[in-house]
């Protein structure tokens, strides 16, 4: 897995750290195949002001083009955030990583299998069938299932939040239905 960065100002093993501590987290001690998998992906963290808007068809409407976003595709993940330095923008930033890091992880574990959107949103509306790692993670950030994380970088702590997918891998065998 390679972790890229085109920011200037973002501490670069902060970030890292962040990223991997919540990728990790989310990994049963018994899926080698998985994290074998998971060495494919690419993840660029671009500053916001490098995000082309034509990337999006007309049809989405409301995106704030100002607020940190991301992308999730086939074995890449690239994130727009603030490149500023500011412990809260870091968990702004960390928030929208990781939102998108819930869609690598899902699409790792369960790949394109179908779920069904609960709520609307800016991508589509209640009802619609779509892919498992989307659908999932749109469910639960409208849910407000979200967890905490911390971790330690250079004697201080942060702090930053996730999706709460944890009983979909690492805890998944609890939960026979999937």
């Amino acid at each position: 897995m390679i972790v890229d960065f085109t920011t200037n100002s973002l501490d670069k093993k902060l970030y890292q750290k962040a990223i991997l501590h919540y990728i990790y987290d989310h990994y049963h001690v018994e899926d080698f195949p998985k994290l074998l998998e998971q060495d494919k992906w690419k993840i660029t963290i671009r500053k916001l002001g490098d995000f082309q808007r034509n990337f999006y068809d007309s049809t989405v409407k409301n995106l704030n083009y100002g607020m940190p976003h991301g992308v999730t595709g086939d074995n890449v993940v690239t994130c727009y955030v603030n490149d500023d330095i500011n412990p809260m923008i870091f968990m702004q930033n960390m928030t929208v990583i990781n939102h998108e890091l819930a869609h690598m992880i899902l699409k790792i574990y369960y790949g394109n299998q179908r779920g069904t959107l609960n709520h609307d949103d800016v991508w589509g509306k209640a009802g619609q069938e779509r892919n498992f790692f989307s659908t999932e993670v749109h469910n639960r950030v409208y849910e407000k299932r979200v967890r905490k994380f911390l971790i330690t970088h250079n004697n201080s702590k942060y702090q930053f939040y996730g999706v709460d997918i944890e009983d979909l891998c690492n805890k998944r065998n609890l939960n026979k239905g999937l």
